[in-house]
Order: structure tokens, then C-alpha cells, then sequence
């Protein structure tokens, strides 16, 4: 038994369009918060849920990193204060040096290949 391979491929795709900036529909945009709260259906031959789960906080480090990414673009070219930029549910975090490249394209593709490897 694990996650629905179906499920976790499609929200991984999700997360893949928004780090790399092709998503733009708001209520298809993958926040933080939006992962966190991610719940998957479980079958017989399914992803690993332990690895799946792992993988899934290191997207949320990569989310928020990205959200604050485009909080300060936003801040540097509209001018405006970063309250007013803040995105609705987004807490702010410490940028961490260790996910200091993963908004690569050759990180996010890294990252999915993990996921998507068939396990023995």
C-alpha cells in the first residue's frame, strides 16, 4: 500500500509549473501552505508514503523560497511595501543555503526523477 502514483505525479506537476513560473491560475498556483495540507489516496502498489512525504517537505522549503522570490520582485518593481506583497497564507522563513539552487530547472527535474524512480 501506498500514495495514489496518479495523485502524487499530477500535484508533482502542479508543483513543477509553479516553481519553474508557468503557473499562472491562482487557484492552481502551489503555495506552502497548499503542500502541507496535500492528502493522498492510498492503493495497493502506490508510491512509497514515507519517501513521498520526505520529498514533500523539501517542495514546501522550495515553495516558500520561491514565494519569497516573487514577493521581492514584486516589491522591486512595483515599489510597494512588502505587507501589501505578501501572498494570503504565506509565512515568512529563514532562506536556508542547503536549497540554495533548487529553483533550477535541473533541480526541480532532479527532484521528480526521486520521486518517480521505481523502488525495488
Amino acid at each position: 500500500m501506498g500514495y495514489d502514483a496518479n495523485e502524487v505525479l499530477t500535484f508533482l506537476a502542479d508543483v513543477e509549473r509553479t516553481l519553474m513560473g508557468e503557473e499562472t491560475d491562482p487557484d492552481r498556483v502551489v503555495t506552502a501552505q497548499k503542500a502541507l495540507d496535500v492528502e493522498f489516496s492510498v492503493k495497493l502498489r502506490g508510491f512509497n508514503d514515507e519517501e513521498v512525504d520526505a520529498e514533500i517537505d523539501r517542495l514546501i522549503e522550495m515553495l516558500r523560497h520561491a514565494e519569497r522570490r516573487r514577493v521581492t520582485q514584486h516589491e522591486n518593481s512595483a515599489g510597494s511595501d512588502v505587507h501589501a506583497a505578501r501572498l494570503p497564507g504565506v509565512e515568512p522563513t529563514p532562506a536556508s543555503s542547503e536549497y540554495a539552487d533548487f529553483g533550477t530547472p535541473e533541480a526541480v527535474d532532479q527532484i521528480l526523477r526521486s520521486m518517480t524512480q521505481e523502488k525495488e
